[in-house]
């Protein structure tokens, strides 16, 4: 039979996300009609005819135009989503951006993990002091249950931390998938 759990972690707090949501939008449109006012401006006829060019326009134009991309980017990352699925031992976890861009970040094969167990263990602190770990925090609720995740991938080693619900948890820590040497115990209503 296949285990296919899958979860979406989403902010419990978003009011303050929200609202910085839509102020990034309104100076997102300020500056981009300031940029492509700039745009406007960068030739000029002179008093004889002739074109003249204006080089503080083009800066103008450049700086807020730029700001107004940044600004775009940022609010992408205001409204940020986490997936989660797990498929017969292999969990798969993306960021989606805006509800509308999906990110792949990574995908391991529980079976292959050196350490497992709840964020704060001391096999998380043992984990956590290896040199050349790469530590992936990949959750959005600071007072959410978390578990860490160590493994091996494309010749570096990588710590992912994922804020787990306990349907998700019990079937990762699952003994068919989690060897005994790697799972810590934290996780004993499996």
């Amino acid at each position: 039979m296949d285990v296919f759990v899958e979860q979406v972690v989403t902010r419990k707090r978003r009011g303050m996300y929200e609202a910085l949501f839509y102020v990034c939008w309104v100076l997102l449109v300020a500056c981009a009609l300031v940029g492509l006012s700039g745009l406007m401006n960068i030739l000029y006829t002179s008093a004889d005819g002739g074109l003249g060019f204006r080089p503080l326009a083009i800066g103008m134009a450049v700086v807020f135009l730029g700001a107004a991309f940044l600004l775009w980017r940022a609010s992408m990352r205001l409204r940020t989503e986490y997936d989660y699925s797990f498929t017969n031992g292999v969990l798969d976890v993306a960021r989606v951006l805006n509800g509308r861009k999906r990110v792949y970040l990574t995908s391991f094969d529980v079976r292959d993990l050196r350490a497992a167990g709840e964020e704060g263990s001391a096999a998380f602190q043992s984990c956590a002091r290896q040199s050349g770990a790469q530590l992936h925090r990949w959750y959005l609720n600071k007072e959410a249950k978390k578990y860490f995740f160590f493994y091996d991938k494309k010749g570096g080693r990588h710590l992912t931390v994922l804020e787990l619900n306990d349907e998700m948890a019990k079937a990762i820590f699952d003994r068919r998938f989690l060897t005994a040497e790697v799972w810590d115990g934290a996780y004993k209503s499996v």
